[in-house]
């Protein structure tokens, strides 16, 4: 045997056993911060005004004493595909403040950008003081990712494989990333008492072609919505440079507007209740379209948090509103719609297959992965998180 592989075997330990413990504390916290400014955003209204200014101030900290982890998640996808110097200490505060700003004005964002910012950056920061050669890093970092998507989302295995196939690549860490997800989930869930929604649902282990091609026809439409959201946020994503103060405050006005004069407070913030309703009886046809629109106007418009748990939404109330076309039963379409618009949106269907299945049941697998596939495919095979 190498007489290095013990002392390497006994770094990664210590390695893994730290990132889990800081990143699942960290998701841990965050989860707990997210629910109490939401509970107060909820219990008072009149917060949806101060959105704008949360804009303007989420422009300036970026501008300013957060300039350096401005880039966020772009930052974090160089820094995997080709390690430089470490990510700067402030991505992980910085990413968790301004969200929950974003979320104190009831701005339809998500928490992926966070728990992806925040998992990588605290990972990283061990870089700065063992010495990794580039594999190693990229490595630590992909383990945080793994780390942050788990105890944010409460789906380990999904964790792990969204880290890698997010960017791209194959890699031996799979399996560092695999123990850090399963920790960082644990020390979430037992030591900072973080809780997840429970999607348990009755679901059919038998499939058939029908079943099968309602799956896919579920995924066309999914893949159709994700690839018209992509295209918009690349288009958009290149206005967010001109004039960034005043688009931002334009699209709080706007979004604000929006929610009050057309009653729309189910449609800002996460939006979880409403999922949990999609999932059990037949959602309004308009409802994704309506979210759909919301998220566009806050993320394009600088707003941080993200955009997976709004999708979620989207996909949740398509395949529920849907439902009365297909063949399958309504909670299994709502779960599939779920997972299949971030399948394509973000091209990660093996990911989203897998949530699905920690999140449903195992059961649903087979429809997953087809409605996932057919999604990824439509959407152009290009997501997010890649370049244009």
């Amino acid at each position: 045997m190498d007489p290095i592989a013990p002392k390497k075997l006994l770094r990664w330990t210590v390695l893994i056993l730290a990132v889990s413990l800081v990143v699942g504390a960290a998701g841990a916290g965050f989860l707990h911060a997210l629910e109490g400014v939401t509970k107060l955003y909820r219990s008072t209204p009149w917060l949806l005004v101060s959105l704008p200014f949360i804009g303007l101030l989420t422009v300036w900290l970026y501008k300013g004493p957060l300039n350096t982890s401005a880039g966020g998640v772009n930052t974090l996808l160089a820094q995997i595909r080709q390690p430089t110097a470490p990510l700067p200490a402030t991505m992980g505060p910085s990413i968790i403040g301004t969200t929950l700003l974003s979320h104190l004005g009831g701005a339809s964002v998500g928490r992926e950008g966070t728990a992806l910012q925040m998992g990588g950056a605290f990972a990283d920061q061990g870089s700065r003081w063992i010495e990794l050669n580039e594999s190693e890093r990229r490595a630590l970092i992909l383990c945080g990712v793994s780390a942050g998507f788990a105890a944010v989302f409460g789906t380990p295995i999904a964790a792990a494989i969204f880290a890698l196939e997010f960017v791209r690549q194959r890699s031996w860490a799979i399996l560092p990333c695999i123990a850090t997800a399963f920790l960082a989930d644990l020390v979430g869930r037992k030591l900072c008492f973080a809780t997840h929604a429970d999607y348990r649902l009755p679901l059919p282990a038998n499939y058939d072609l029908k079943g099968l091609g309602s799956a896919a026809a579920l995924g066309l439409a999914c893949g159709l919505i994700a690839r018209l959201y992509v295209w918009l946020n690349r288009r958009e994503a290149a206005r967010t440079i001109d004039q960034p103060y005043a688009r931002i405050f334009f699209a709080g006005v706007t979004f604000s507007l929006m929610v009050y004069f057309y009653q729309l407070q189910d449609f800002t913030g996460l939006g979880l209740h409403v999922i949990d309703s999609a999932l059990v009886e037949p959602a309004p046809p308009l409802h994704f379209i309506i979210k759909f629109v919301l998220t566009g106007t806050c993320v394009w418009a600088g707003y941080r948090g993200g955009e997976v748990t709004p999708l979620f939404f989207v996909g949740a109330t398509l395949g529920s509103a849907a439902a009365v076309l297909l063949s399958i039963p309504l909670s299994i379409c709502a779960a599939l719609g779920f997972v299949a618009v971030l399948a394509g949106a973000g091209a990660v269907p093996l990911a989203c297959a897998v949530m699905a299945c920690e999140l449903f049941g195992w059961s649903i697998g087979g429809y997953a992965l087809v409605s996932c596939a057919i999604s990824w495919l439509v959407a152009g095979r290009k997501g997010l998180y890649d370049e244009a």
